[in-house]
Parts: structure tokens; sequence; C-alpha cells
């Protein structure tokens, strides 16, 4: 039996052909006949042209998983976004760049790039479970200090319990505390009074029920300022406490 492109032969015995060379070629005849009819080459005319044929899909939906690479630009929860740059090499490189809520690249093939834009309803759909693999965004929280002082604002003492809440919701919160100060005083006074202010956000934290091992305290001194001012200025913004949670 022998594959032809579309469809299959049969050769079948059809009795002795007898010795004589003129019903040699008359059997040869009639098998040449055959495969021609059938539409298929000779087995041996294989070994001088083997060129592959392409693998063909009668599902869309399988092809799109096989060829294809999707990258789409998600916004974030205030609907700002960064961007990327898709490059894709082939005989001519493309180069697409993604800097829209949503914008999509699709690349086919080398060489081969599509741009679109994804619904945002079928979005919040389709990348649901991976979103919602996501770890939780950092939050951010500020507290302000009297001056030369780890006492607390009246304003910033009452944030401390809602700080603490927006922790707790949190399954395993990752703490840093960072105290810093203005520009009045000395580089080695300002540290000592950066770590202190931190210290004592850190043990009204534990105080309240966080567990001490997940926080970590730094203190920075007057070298990373809110405000930029002239040394020996006294600043109330940059007498402060950030506090990031993971």
């Amino acid at each position: 039996m022998v594959r032809g492109r579309f469809r299959t032969i049969f050769f079948v015995d059809i009795g002795p052909c007898g010795s004589g060379g003129w019903h040699l070629l008359r059997c040869g005849s009639v098998i040449l006949l055959m495969a021609l009819m059938a539409g298929c080459s000779w087995p041996w005319a294989s070994w001088f042209r083997r060129t592959p044929e392409p693998v063909q899909y009668s599902d869309a939906a399988l092809l799109q998983r096989n060829a294809h690479d999707q990258i789409t630009i998600l916004p974030k929860e205030d609907g700002s976004i960064g961007g990327v740059v898709v490059r894709q090499d082939g005989q001519e490189g493309v180069e697409v760049l993604l800097d829209k809520p949503y914008a999509t690249a699709l690349v086919q093939g080398p060489g081969l790039v599509t741009e679109s834009t994804y619904d945002a309803e079928l979005a919040t759909k389709d990348f649901d479970t991976v979103l919602s693999a996501l770890p939780e965004r950092p939050a951010h929280f500020l507290l302000f200090f009297l001056e030369d002082s780890d006492e607390m604002t009246a304003e910033s003492d009452e944030e401390v319990g809602k700080i603490f809440a927006e922790m707790s919701s949190r399954p395993a919160p990752d703490i840093l505390v960072i105290g810093h100060t203005d520009a009045v005083g000395t580089a080695q006074h300002n540290d000592k009074l950066s770590l202190q202010r931190a210290e004592r956000v850190r043990d009204e934290l534990i105080r309240l029920g966080m567990p001490e091992d997940s926080i970590a305290v730094e203190g920075r001194g007057k070298r990373e300022p809110l405000v930029n001012t002239p040394d020996g200025v006294a600043e109330q913004r940059n007498r402060r406490v950030e506090i990031e949670v993971r």
C-alpha cells in the first residue's frame, strides 16, 4: 500500500506476468497507469523532493492558541498606565508601542504583529483569574511629628488606628516604617531622631496587635526630604514617618 497526497492506492496481485521482457513492460505499464490515475508519484520520487507540507488546522481557535502570542496593557486602579514595546524579528523587524489602556499586540509569526484594542468589559472577565492571583498593591501612609521630637501631631495620632485597620485586612502584611527629619540640626542628631520616630510608630502598631516580626524600621535622617529646603530650615512636612505595607 502506498499513500498518495489525497488518496490511498492498493496494489492487488493480478497473477504472474511471465518472464518475457514484453510481459514485464506490460505489467509495469499497468502499475504506472494505476498510479497516475490515483494522482500519485512513484515511491522513489520522494527521495528527490522532500518539501514538508504546512500543517493545516480546521479549528480556528486551535490555530490561535498555537500560533499567537497576545500582549495587552491593563490600567491601574486609578486609570494610569505604563507602556511596553513589542518587538518581533523577521525579514523586516517590527516594533509596536503599547501606551494606551487595553492596547493589544497579537504576534502571529516572525515579523507579523497586529495591533488592536481589547474591550474593557471583556478584559475584566477574560483576565479575572490572572488579576485575582496578583498580590495586593502596596499601601503607603504618612505620619507627621512635632519639631525635634518623636511625638506625633494630634492629627497623625488619630490616623494610627485607621492605618492599623488597613494592615489587619491583609493576610500576611510586610511592613516597612521609615523615619525622617527636617533640615534643622546635625546629620548625626537627625539620624538618631528619625530612627526614634520609626521605632515609636512600630511600638504603637505592636501595641495594637501587629506581630513584631512583620515590621522593619529604618531612620534616614534629613537626607530624603519631602520638601526641599536649605539646610537649617524647619519644615513640618519633612518631620514624618513613611509606612509601606505589602
